[in-house]
């Protein structure tokens, strides 16, 4: 068994600062590089960058107090300073054998201890390990499809509505907006906040960041924020995170949001942008707005 802690995944989102400044119906994007170009790719590395978004971080920037437990066929993140199944994951976990099954679900939940843990586990092998996990006392809460957007087939994006206002997170104020609007939308606790803060504002003062955090505000109120990351080799954006708060949902603000990270993704020469997305949330907006599935996933938690 190797442990490592040379990669790892939170609640968050995160990616390379992003400026926007609305003139008109005008996006205007600074740019701080440009990535590698490549036309296309196929469809086995479309699969595999929509995986990446789980582990594809940068490892200058990773806390030290993460812990990661890799094996083949098997992959999952813990941080012991946030009890919560978002923070602490099984990203992949593939095998065909039963025995096999089993003795790698042991190492799990060594692994994990006491710490509350999910699984976002491929449709196959979800099926393969379902008994198991059944029999544990855990279930499939929520379905998500594997997106991707080949940026070179993306049509231009519709004006702004002018009542919507996207910023990126930078100052010590908006990150406790960010902080608030992120933990009404997935139930982050109170005495969570003051950790999510630092580490937010860790990430964003941080000088390895290929990412950030976008606020969104409806009459200067903050309604839904949205994360995106690039991966290391450029190609690929990562719409990992995001959300609107309910009393502002369908009016446009996710789809304001989405349109706004694929310009960026565009200005900075990569191809692809890819998410995992909730079936009947995110996920249907999303293919309206160019994007086609290519891989579905299971998301187990403990429910006893």
């Amino acid at each position: 068994m190797r442990w490592r802690l040379d990669s790892w995944i939170m609640c968050r989102r995160l990616a390379d600062p992003l400026k926007k400044v609305v003139i008109g119906n005008t996006h205007h994007l600074e740019q701080k590089e440009n990535f590698i170009k490549v036309k296309r790719m196929n469809t086995n590395e479309i699969v595999k960058a929509i995986d990446a978004h789980h582990w594809d971080y940068e490892k200058e920037w990773i806390p030290s107090y993460i812990e990661t437990l890799e094996e083949d066929g098997l992959r999952a993140i813990k941080n012991p300073r946030m009890n919560n199944v978002f923070s602490n994951k099984v990203v992949e976990f593939s095998a065909s054998d039963p025995d096999c099954r089993m003795n790698k679900w042991r190492m799990v939940k060594t692994f994990f201890g006491e710490n509350s843990f999910s699984l976002w586990l491929e449709r196959s092998q979800s099926s393969l390990l379902s008994p198991i996990l059944k029999a544990d006392g855990y279930e499939v809460t929520d379905r998500y499809d594997g997106l991707a957007c080949m940026l070179n087939n993306q049509p231009a994006a519709l004006p702004q509505n002018r009542e919507i206002r996207l910023t990126d997170v930078e100052d010590e104020e908006d990150i406790q907006s960010l902080v608030e609007v992120s933990s009404t939308i997935w139930g982050y606790q109170e005495d969570q906040h003051e950790k999510l803060f630092d580490e937010r504002k860790s990430y964003i003062t941080s000088p390895y960041r290929k990412g950030g955090y976008i606020l969104a505000r409806k009459n200067s109120k903050p309604a839904g924020y949205s994360n995106y990351r690039y991966s290391s080799d450029g190609r690929t954006m990562f719409m990992n995170g995001g959300g609107v708060l309910p009393e502002f949902r369908h009016q446009g603000i996710y789809s304001e949001m989405v349109n706004f990270r694929l310009d960026h993704a565009k200005s900075k020469g990569a191809i692809l942008a890819t998410c995992q997305a909730r079936q009947g949330h995110s996920s249907p907006v999303l293919k309206k707005l160019g994007f086609k599935r290519y891989a579905e996933y299971d998301y187990w938690v403990y429910n006893r």
